[in-house]
Formats: C-alpha cells, sequence, structure tokens
C-alpha cells in the first residue's frame, strides 16, 4: 500500500487511483461435533467437582473450629464450676429426733494449695498480680498474732481511726481472715465434727440458748440471782451474788459464740435484738475510763464479751467501748506482780486474772491496742502461780496436781504462746487427765477451762476428754419434766462454785464448754500453731 506521500505531490492528489477497501464477514464456526460436546462437558463436571470439593472442605473446617471451641470452652466450665451449695444449716434446731443423721452444710474440700479472692480466670496462673517474689500463702497472718493484720500490739492495728478494722467479716481482695469465722455456717459445722462435737450437742446448745433468750430482761441485762419474772418463769436455782454485770456478759458469750451477733443482716442471728439490748446495757453502765463497775472478776467477762462482739461484725460503735474497757484492765494491772484482783491495783489472784488475760486475748484477735508490757506482766504473774516446771497452779502462789487454778493457768499459758509441745505443759496436762470429767463431780468452772486446754492441745488427750464431758453434759441438762421453764438449762445444785453464780452461770459455762470445737478454734488455736515458747 503507497504511503501517504505517494497519494499528494506538490499538494495536488495524485492521479493514481485508490484501490478499494474489502470488508470479510465473520467466519462462523462450523456445527459442534460429538467429540467436542463430549469434552465440554467433561470440564464442566471438573469444575463442578472441584469447587464443591473445597466449599465441603471449607464447611467441615469451619464446623471442626467451632466444635473445639466449645469443647474448650465446656471444659473450662467444668474444670472452674463450683457445686450449688447447700441448704443453711439449722444451727438452732432444739429437737434432735428429727433426723439427727441429716447433714447440714460442710465445706467443700480444697482442689488448691493455695487459695486466691477474685473470678476464676483458668488462663491466669495462681496467686496476686504484681505480688512480690516469695512462698504462697493461702492468708495473711491471723489477727493478733504479733505481725500483719490486727496485731494490737506496740500501738499496731487498732489505734487508727474508728472506721476500718481487721477483726470483722471483710470481704474483697486484700481482706484478713476472720478469726470468728468458725462460729457459723459450713465453717462451723466442719469444726464441730472434726473436734467430736455431734448432733446431739448442737441440740443441746440451741435449747439452752433459747433458756437465755427466755430469761432476759426487757431492758437486755441478765441477773444472777433474780430471774425476770414473766409469770411462767418457776426456775429454781438462783445465784446468791447480785451482779447484773456478770450476769448479762454470762448471758452473751454463749450467744456470741454460737454466731450470734446483734446485726440483723446476718442470717445465723436468730436471736440479733436479744443481742443488741445486752450489748447496749453494758455500754449504758461503762464508766468513762472504761470501767463496766461490778468489780474485776465482772469487768473482765464483759470486756470477752464487748470485744468478741465487735471483732464479730467490725461495728465501730463497739469499737470504742472495746477498746476503753482494754485499757481499764491495763491500768487495774498490779504495777509489781502483773497481776489482777477485785478492785484496780491489788495484787492478783488467778481466778480473776485469767478472766483479764482472755479479755486481753480477745482484744488482740479483734485488732484493737494490748501493751506488750501488760502482756509481760501477765506472763511474769504465772510465773508467780506456777510450780517450777511450769505444769500445775495456784490461787496466788504454786499449785501441785489437778485444779481449777492448774486449768486456768494454762490455758492462760496457751494464750500466752505455749505449744502442744512444751514440756510444762505436757505435764500440765497429765495432770488434768487425772481429775476427767465424772457424772457424780460437778464442777464447770475446772471443766470450763479444762476442755479449752485439752481441746487446743488436741490427740488422744482430747478425744478421751472430749467424749465424757460432752455427754456428760448432754445427760445433765434440765429437760423441764419436773419445772417446764427449766428446759434447756442446767442446775446448779451440788456444783462447787453454783452457789454464787446460780442457775444462769452454770448454763452459761456449760454452753461455752460445748460450744469450744468452734468457739475457740478460729479464735487461738491457729495462732498457737505459730508461736513458740519463751
Amino acid at each position: 500500500m503507497a504511503s501517504q506521500d505517494n497519494l499528494v505531490q506538490n499538494g495536488k492528489p495524485s492521479a493514481r487511483p485508490v484501490p478499494p477497501v474489502l470488508i470479510r464477514p465473520p467466519v462462523r464456526p462450523s456445527a459442534l461435533g460429538f467429540g467436542d460436546i463430549l469434552r465440554l462437558c467433561s470440564a464442566v463436571m471438573v469444575s463442578t467437582a472441584l469447587n464443591c470439593g473445597l466449599l465441603l472442605l471449607l464447611f467441615l473446617v469451619s464446623v471442626t473450629n467451632t466444635d473445639a471451641a466449645n469443647l474448650e470452652t465446656e471444659q473450662q466450665v467444668v474444670e472452674t464450676k463450683v457445686e450449688e451449695a447447700p441448704q443453711d444449716a439449722n444451727l438452732e434446731n432444739e429437737d434432735i429426733g428429727i433426723d439427727p443423721d441429716l447433714p447440714t452444710n460442710y465445706n467443700v474440700p480444697r482442689l488448691e494449695d493455695v487459695s486466691v479472692p477474685g473470678e476464676v480466670n483458668p488462663d491466669e496462673k495462681v496467686g496476686f498480680v504484681g505480688a512480690p517474689e516469695g512462698p504462697p500463702t493461702t492468708v495473711p497472718p491471723p489477727v493478733g498474732f504479733g505481725v500483719g493484720h490486727g496485731a494490737g500490739v506496740d500501738g499496731g492495728v487498732g489505734t487508727g481511726a474508728i472506721f476500718g478494722t481487721q477483726g470483722g467479716f471483710a470481704t474483697g481482695l486484700g481482706a484478713p481472715m476472720n478469726p470468728f469465722a468458725g462460729r457459723s455456717g459450713a465453717t462451723r459445722e466442719q469444726m464441730l465434727r472434726e473436734g467430736g462435737g455431734n448432733a446431739r450437742s448442737e441440740a443441746a446448745v440451741a435449747m439452752g440458748l433459747k433458756w437465755l433468750v427466755d430469761h432476759q430482761a426487757p431492758d437486755g441485762h441478765w441477773s444472777l440471782n433474780n430471774f425476770p419474772v414473766d409469770g411462767r418463769c418457776q426456775c429454781k436455782g438462783t445465784g446468791t451474788h447480785n451482779n447484773d454485770i456478770a450476769g448479762t456478759a454470762f448471758g452473751l458469750l454463749p450467744l456470741l459464740a454460737g454466731g450470734q451477733t446483734h446485726r440483723a443482716v446476718d442470717k445465723n442471728s436468730k436471736y440479733h435484738k436479744n443481742v443488741e439490748r445486752a450489748l447496749k446495757y453494758l455500754v449504758s453502765k461503762q464508766n468513762r475510763d472504761g470501767n463496766f463497775g461490778g468489780g474485776m472478776y465482772a469487768h473482765g467477762i464483759a470486756t470477752i464479751a464487748i470485744c468478741e462482739a465487735y471483732g464479730l461484725t467490725s461495728d465501730p460503735v463497739y469499737k470504742g467501748p472495746a477498746q476503753r474497757a482494754i485499757n481499764f484492765i491495763v491500768s487495774a494491772q498490779h504495777a509489781e506482780g502483773g497481776g489482777w484482783r477485785y478492785a484496780p491495783k491489788q495484787p492478783g489472784d488467778l481466778s480473776v486474772a485469767a478472766w483479764q488475760i482472755q479479755a486481753l486475748k480477745s482484744a488482740q484477735m479483734s485488732g484493737l491496742a494490748v501493751p506488750k508490757e501488760t502482756l509481760a506482766g501477765a506472763s511474769k504473774f504465772l510465773d508467780q502461780c506456777s510450780s517450777p516446771d511450769g505444769s500445775a497452779y495456784g490461787y496466788q502462789g504454786p499449785g501441785s496436781g489437778p485444779s481449777a487454778m492448774t486449768a486456768a493457768g494454762l490455758l492462760c499459758r496457751q494464750y500466752m504462746g505455749w505449744g502442744p509441745k512444751n514440756p510444762g505443759l505436757i505435764k500440765g496436762v497429765e495432770h488434768l487427765k487425772r481429775m476427767p470429767p465424772q457424772p457424780y463431780n460437778n464442777n464447770m468452772y475446772y471443766y470450763y477451762y479444762a476442755t479449752q486446754v485439752l481441746h487446743h492441745f488436741g490427740g488422744e488427750a482430747w478425744n478421751n476428754w472430749n467424749v465424757k464431758m460432752r455427754d456428760t453434759l448432754i445427760d445433765r441438762q434440765d429437760q423441764g419434766r419436773d419445772v417446764p421453764h427449766q428446759k434447756g438449762s442446767w442446775s446448779p445444785d451440788g456444783d462447787r462454785f453454783g452457789a454464787a453464780g446460780g442457775r444462769l452461770m452454770v448454763t452459761s459455762l456449760c454452753l461455752l464448754t460445748l460450744e469450744v470445737y468452734y468457739r475457740h478454734l478460729p479464735l487461738y488455736k491457729r495462732e498457737l500453731g505459730g508461736l513458740k515458747p519463751d
């Protein structure tokens, strides 16, 4: 084909004709043959099969991943699932004949060696986030241990603001162990069984507590020598002593030991109104210096009650009265001998001093302040009353064998740090074993102290003592056959000290003895295992 230069010369069109443009119609394919159709069908089938296979594979992978995720989630739920809690224990059941073998409310056995508060996360390690390196621990040292939460010694915890104590039912992260937690719920039930209590002993406690609240005066006090006259009370065995401070304290202590508090929100506080009235009565009788009046006997017992009420609830209303009561005990101590007697500053006797030492220990466990000088003086006084080997104790001087003063002295030694390996305590337990509970020997003052000593000591000595003591008290309890209104109490007849305190005091001591399984274990025994003798 000629170029454009050949078509135009000197600005004029060339005379050579331009060839016509050829337009070719598209070539239509001829009809498909059988082979072509066969090849086309094969390609379509192969393509369809491949796509279906890919879709099936993708579906299987998706289902597998979903099942695996569900399986993993299900396994996590199974591993961390908490069993449904059993029904609450009825710890106020007086009628043992309903079903004595029915289990009430037990603790679930431990699943891990270390427990921490908070929600369960199976992907996290056991422990506290950001905690310093160290050996794993379940709870901080118990209150009153001398270190850690609520030591209350040398101006420690307990001397600060009135709000925020280490002694109550605290919850949440960092909450300290409550030393009174064994007095209610599943812990109470477990400690009851582990310690040797049974359904009959708890029924006896329930009847005894009911007798107490039935004999409380409208203003909240209890009387040793004059039960309230309500038209139906015909109880015999009133005491010779007129001391409503001591009577009110004896009425309160078994209720507190059974987990009864003044707070209506506590689900186990069936008698919360009775406890509240009694506490208000005691506070109304307290002087500015902290003294409840009625002598050092009554003051020591009332101080235990106020301290335990505060420790159980952390109610700031009772922190001040409890601390002032302790301060009065501190100020009333005999400067040279370290003991206490009927009036402040007198040379001590062990009978009075033992109640003051119990009050000091209850204060420590509630997070209140107790000067170490006071405790050192108490130890000095115990040395004065003990035999050379520390196994026997007397009223104001060394003792020589089994007696109420030996039992009281040994319990005070345990509170001051003696453990079950101490030679003096071991020999002292042998003294107590020579005077076991007997149906014909009524001396609840001795039994009250000796039971606590052997309970803390544990082992075969406790097991043998417990069966005799428990069953003897159950058998002696008044069933109200002669005087219906005496049902649940214990008679003071024949008791060595029953005439002074009467039916109220004897009933209180019997109840506290039957409540030893859960009253004192959380309050003292964990601590005793960690302390060493001087």
